[in-house]
């Protein structure tokens, strides 16, 4: 198999120390750098060098016994009946006193430190790898890497999983995001009718999604020539019309009366306030053109991009932090609304979730998600991007586009500016074949850019969106994951595919303790 490359760069992230970084002094020194950061507080202090210059010409001493004698109650250390050498070795040891003294003061400061980091132990979060899987309370990942987190309060509802398969309760299908709800009992999947909908069921469905900051709703033909919305109807039940769950939520029907559905959004998304290249044979990008675009910061330092998808989630790679064991939740921060790489508005990280069943060798469910510890304000710089929905479909030439704050060439620089580029999404079975990929790219991968190269994403755009336009609204479709080398002909740029991942997403949304 061809060696492939993360879209990852450690040279950008261990350059150099920042200055408003705050880690232990032997934080990297498990990743094999070779050098330790100080603890604040707990650097011994800088000696001052102009206190320990030792003067040794004849008219110095002459200045210094002068400045001294007209000072009441000042200690003449010489005489001109002293010989020179006395007099010297009088200074010489006035000045070893002085270094004693700064010494014992940095071993005791230094003892102090040792001591409070020996019995003071900061709470520890990490990354979690997570599956689709019902899981014990007793399983935490708080301390121990490789346990399957299962949140607090809330634990996915039985009707849910059918044969040990996971189900999505809701499903948005196609870009007119028509409702479908899981009925456990019957084990299918019913479009929801129009008639007798109202928008308080567009809460509740959205509260299940795990949204609750945005509701639309809107009646939507049903085309009579779409199987995948002829499977099955079903209405709001009347008696449970301010039903606050799913539970019993509808009753089948032959057919919608009105033949329409509901077209559901739960997030205000996708819409950019710039119009129109990381990212290698791009151009700069002006401010509010892609404002669920983030910078990953680990102790201050970009580390990958990554996308807002609500008010407390970004979704990025599961890669960025598996790599390297980055997963110690409070040393990352996300920065949004700047396409400056220079420090913006940040927010602390509570959470951070990637998928259990992602593959290190293969790059194979490289997808992540993020939870923020305060809510993001939305702003005409700052808002979210659309998720894809089920079963939909977008044009291999249509107006896709990636960015980032990556290299801008192989083995390049990180760019100080947010960069896009307009790429051609390409079929599994091109980039599948022997001149490319060779059986490397799984269903839950897609390739995107130009077969004769020149326009990629490169190392430092991990995680970050690729998304495409439809209807008006900007929707992601892939996740900046892999490529051989960045711009290579025959060689386009990897993505997570997210529209095989939605369940995993969903699951995560919805079994968080807080619901956005």
């Amino acid at each position: 198999m061809t060696k492939t490359q993360k879209r990852i760069s450690l040279s950008d992230i261990f350059s150099g120390i920042n200055e408003e970084e705050d880690v232990t002094s032997n934080a990297l020194s498990d990743h094999g750098f070779g050098f330790r950061i100080p603890v604040d507080g707990c650097t011994p202090p800088a000696v001052d060098e102009a206190a320990i210059i030792i003067p040794t010409l004849p008219d110095q001493l002459h200045q210094s016994e002068t400045s001294t004698q007209d000072i009441p109650g000042s200690d003449v250390p010489c005489t001109p009946k002293e010989p020179t050498s006395l007099c010297s070795l009088q200074h010489l040891s006035r000045i070893l006193i002085h270094i004693s003294v700064i010494l014992s003061i940095a071993a005791t400061s230094l003892s102090i430190c040792l001591l409070l980091q020996y019995f003071y132990h900061p709470e520890v979060h990490q990354a979690c790898p997570d599956f689709l899987e019902i899981c014990a309370l007793s399983l935490n990942c708080s301390f121990a890497e490789g346990a399957n987190l299962c949140p607090p309060t809330r634990l996915p509802n039985n009707r849910t999983v059918a044969s040990g398969e996971y189900r999505n309760p809701v499903l948005l299908l196609t870009e007119r995001s028509l409702l479908q709800v899981y009925n456990v009992d019957a084990g299918k999947y019913y479009t929801v009718c129009h008639q007798g909908w109202m928008t308080t069921h567009g809460w509740t469905v959205c509260r299940e999604l795990g949204f609750n900051s945005h509701c639309l709703s809107s009646p939507a033909p049903l085309i009579p020539t779409d199987s995948t919305f002829l499977e099955g109807f079903a209405v709001v039940n009347k008696s449970t019309a301010l039903t606050s769950n799913l539970d019993n939520f509808l009753s089948p029907v032959v057919t919608c009366p009105t033949q329409e559905g509901v077209s559901l959004q739960c997030t205000d998304c996708g819409r950019s306030t710039a119009d129109s290249n990381r990212i290698v044979g791009g151009s700069p990008s002006a401010s509010g053109r892609w404002p669920w675009q983030v910078s990953l910061r680990w102790d201050g330092r970009h580390v990958c991009g990554g996308s807002i998808i609500s008010s407390q989630w970004v979704m990025s790679a599961a890669h960025c932090f598996v790599l390297s064991s980055f997963l110690t939740v409070n040393r990352w921060k996300v920065h949004v609304g700047s396409v400056s790489l220079n420090p913006a508005i940040s927010y602390s990280i509570r959470s951070i979730y990637y998928n259990g069943q992602y593959n290190s060798e293969t790059n194979d469910y490289d997808v992540a998600l993020l939870k923020t510890s305060q809510p993001m304000g939305f702003s005409e710089t700052l808002r979210p991007v659309c998720l894809p929905r089920t079963r939909q479909q977008f044009q291999s030439m249509g107006n896709c586009w990636i960015s980032g704050w990556g290299h801008v060439s192989e083995g390049g620089q990180l760019s100080p500016v947010l960069r896009e580029a307009k790429v051609h999404l390409i079929s599994s079975a091109i980039c599948n074949q022997s001149s490319h990929y060779p059986g490397m790219i799984s269903p839950r991968m897609l390739c995107a850019g130009y077969l004769d190269g020149k326009v990629d994403s490169c190392q430092g755009d991990s995680g970050g969106p690729l998304v495409c336009q439809e209807e008006g609204l900007w929707w992601q479709v892939g996740i900046v994951s892999w490529g051989e080398g960045c711009g290579r002909p025959n060689r386009p740029g990897v993505y997570t595919n997210l529209t095989v991942l939605l369940d995993w997403i969903y699951h995560r949304l919805q079994t968080d303790s807080e619901i956005p």
